[in-house]
């Protein structure tokens, strides 16, 4: 299977600080990009095992390890790439895009996605900077969940920040309900679905909150998207830009589902850092 992995990355030292992406210090997006990038490798073809007995290394996983291509879409100025140590230079494509708004480089990815429907790519996936998948069932659960419901039903992670100190919530699901007059604009309502998955028992419904960061798209979805009128209407209606890139068209095509948070793990993606542990203390 060959997986493409769009990243929409972008750090302004001068910005106004709303976003990590924003602020002056670039250590929190090096490292973010830096997880970000192993754990998307990690899908990828290089697993080996140790045979103790020969001494050698042999290839691991082979039933369910990936082609993976990583793009990372930038503006050409805004951005980390050259603060990464030197071995990471190999495992990405730096794609740079000339616009006069940088709020507006997510659209950018979806244009990167659309012309790379070219190329022999089974899913197209679009990443914020600062996810990081855990999961080696990952794929395999997407394309499973497709499977079961249908291209017409698409499955986002639930975003998770893991503790960093003992004293915080070990595992914190950041994207819970919306006000359900926003959200009836765009998530098909639907009951929850019990179902006995390859991976044990998993509960879904239309999500609570259709924002996720991200989204992955077998070729099938993303060529019907594709051929919708509203296909890069450049509607940033959703929150900001950045948010109304990664969700609006999505919501606008698909019926979204989530985990339920009863088994949010079933597939979860982290965000990186603790930005929204800080929020607990104003609950």
């Amino acid at each position: 299977m060959k997986i493409l992995f769009s990243v929409v990355h972008h750090w302004n030292p001068h910005g106004d600080g709303n976003h990590q992406s924003l602020r002056p210090n670039p250590q929190p997006r090096i490292e973010a990009l830096k997880h970000q990038l192993i754990s998307l490798r990690r899908l990828g073809k290089n697993q080996s095992y140790l045979h103790l007995a020969d001494r050698s290394v042999y290839p691991a996983n082979t039933d369910f390890r990936s082609d993976v291509t990583i793009d990372i879409v930038t503006d050409g100025v805004h951005h980390v790439l050259d603060y990464l140590p030197q071995s990471f230079g190999s495992s990405f494509n730096h794609i740079h895009c000339s616009l006069e708004e940088p709020r507006l480089l997510g659209f950018e990815v979806h244009k990167h996605l659309q012309a790379s429907l070219q190329l022999d790519y089974d899913w197209f996936c679009y990443l914020e900077d600062d996810l990081v998948v855990h999961d080696p069932y990952f794929l395999s659960k997407l394309i499973w969940f497709e499977n079961t419901f249908g291209p017409d039903c698409v499955l986002l992670p639930q975003r998770v920040e893991y503790a960093s100190e003992p004293n915080q919530v070990d595992r914190f699901y950041i994207d819970g309900p919306i006000d359900n007059n926003e959200l009836s604009k765009l998530v098909r309502p639907g009951p929850v679905r019990l179902i006995n998955s390859p991976s044990g028992p998993a509960a879904f419904q239309p999500a609570l909150n259709p924002h996720a960061g991200c989204f992955f798209l077998s070729r099938r979805q993303l060529e019907f998207w594709v051929d919708q009128p509203h296909w890069l209407d450049y509607d940033t209606s959703f929150v900001s830009p950045l948010e109304s890139a990664a969700t609006l068209g999505l919501a606008k095509t698909f019926s979204i589902f989530k985990p339920c948070l009863s088994t949010a793990g079933w597939l979860e993606i982290q965000h990186y850092g603790n930005n929204f542990h800080l929020l607990i203390k104003e609950c």
